[in-house]
């Protein structure tokens, strides 16, 4: 999956919660031990959902995007879904 978002309307309601406990039980049910997200560093809101989810950065520094053709300050984010 590449990206993820809700609708401004439904913002602060769950739904971010939700899909991302969905996705890693998901991800646990195929065995895998680790989800990673990526995002902009200036995305606050996402990185306070990720966060509330139990997600930490690993990393934060600039990287190029290719969609975007420029560089971009980014944040990696993990959670173990052992």
């Amino acid at each position: 999956m590449s990206d993820l978002w809700v609708h401004p309307n439904h913002q602060g309601t769950g739904v971010g919660e939700a899909l991302l406990s969905y996705l890693c039980e998901l991800m646990r049910a195929e065995g895998l031990t680790t989800a990673r997200i990526d995002t902009h560093a200036r995305n606050i809101g996402a990185i306070r959902l990720y966060k509330r989810c139990g997600f930490t950065i690993i990393w934060h520094g600039i990287e190029f995007s290719w969609s975007m053709g420029v560089p971009r300050e980014k944040v990696h984010l993990e959670k173990q879904l052992g």
